[in-house]
């Protein structure tokens, strides 16, 4: 997969909502299938999307900022 074809967190997140409720009511063998769908289409690793799958695919935010990188010289 090339740089201009990779998805954006909030695409990929989108489609694997959708994709969830089909893998859960597929058997084994489809669900490999599908697993082997997903890592083309979305390029994550099949544990991963596995491990995904699995939470509630919503992002949350971060629970504190980062600090600056650069201190006070650099100002």
């Amino acid at each position: 997969m090339s740089a201009d074809d990779e998805m954006a967190i909030n695409e990929r997140r989108k489609y694997l909502r959708k994709m969830k409720r089909r893998y859960h009511q597929a058997d084994r063998k489809e669900r490999g299938q599908l697993l082997d769908e997903m890592e083309a289409v979305t390029g994550l690793h099949r544990k991963s999307l596995i491990r995904l799958l699995k939470g509630d695919l919503e992002r949350k935010p971060r629970s504190r900022q980062r600090s600056k990188t650069y201190g006070v010289d650099v100002e």
